[in-house]
């Protein structure tokens, strides 16, 4: 198999090691001489050395706790909410934000079992500021929970966008992963910074705006909201209508929320399982379709900003 393709199966895989898909992709870029894609694979490799660099996936919604002490009583684990803080602190404390290599978080998913990460406030915080929600009782520790499935998020979001960025670049540079280290680009920068940013910088629902011989005839008609054209768009472009239907539920509840990354995650989310059946030949669903057309619609349905 060529890089392209060694790179495309192990971002569909569902089991794959990404550190290693990584390693590929540095490989790739070296090949491509693209500097953006390089630089991008390293932090995600090294990790990010500022949270202001951090992209989106990396960046989760979080819930904090802590342990309290009393005299005659104790609470191991009470919820903390950020409000007791001073507002120039309250957001970043909402927030949990993932900065280290993704080694990192592939070996804790791997070896948790309590379903959530921890990440420590300050010990004056917790006790300075967290104590005052239990009079008679210390903070003696806080925390940040991060939920085990936000991390696996951010693994999928990886896979996904190697894996838009990989067949964009085979399409229009099949050979592109075969080329000696040092040569030309197979592209005019223009064109490739194009599909850097289509796939690894842009919005999953972005995937298909940069495409080309891919039937969208359908999916300019969806909108937000509208499942009976979303069903006859996915059912064109392949997928049956019993997966069609499974993903209902959890689209109408990323719909109906106010958070634009529930729905990112959601969109996310499915998209990584209609490729993986795509792969494995379970729908019948081309490759390039499940990362192109698939994502625009969904994209539409869920009213993502950047659909058409």
């Amino acid at each position: 198999m060529s890089l392209i393709h060694d790179i495309q199966a192990a971002a569909i895989a569902q089991n794959s090691d990404i550190p290693t898909l990584l390693r590929m992709c540095k490989l790739l870029a070296a090949r491509i001489s693209h500097t953006e894609f390089a630089e991008w694979v390293d932090r995600e490799l090294n990790g990010y050395p500022r949270v202001e660099d951090l992209p989106d996936y990396r960046v989760v919604r979080v819930d904090s706790y802590g342990s309290f002490i009393g005299s005659f009583s104790r609470a191991d684990k009470l919820q903390i909410p950020v409000s007791i803080l001073p507002e120039e602190l309250q957001d970043s404390f909402r927030h949990a934000y993932m900065g280290s290599g993704i080694s990192a978080y592939t070996d804790l998913v791997s070896n948790n079992k309590s379903g959530s990460a921890q990440e420590a406030w300050p010990v004056s915080l917790a006790v300075h500021h967290a104590s005052k929600i239990t009079p008679g009782m210390q903070c003696v520790s806080a925390w940040k929970e991060i939920p085990i499935g936000a991390i696996v998020r951010l693994m999928d979001s990886v896979k996904t966008r190697v894996l838009g960025f990989a067949i964009d670049l085979e399409r229009e540079a099949p050979n592109a992963g075969e080329l000696p280290i040092g040569s030309a680009p197979p592209l005019t920068r223009e064109r490739m910074t194009q599909i850097f940013n289509t796939n690894i910088h842009g919005n999953v629902g972005n995937i298909a705006n940069a495409s080309t011989g891919v039937n969208q005839s359908s999916a300019q008609s969806i909108e937000a909201g509208d499942w009976p054209m979303l069903q006859k768009r996915l059912i064109e472009l392949g997928i049956n209508i019993e997966d069609a239907n499974s993903l209902r539920d959890d689209l109408d509840r990323a719909r109906a929320s106010t958070s634009p990354d529930q729905k990112t995650t959601t969109l996310s989310t499915w998209l990584g399982r209609l490729v993986g059946k795509a792969a494995s030949g379970a729908s019948g669903v081309g490759i390039e379709i499940a990362s192109a057309g698939i994502a625009k619609a969904l994209a539409m349905y869920l009213g993502i900003n950047g659909g058409p």
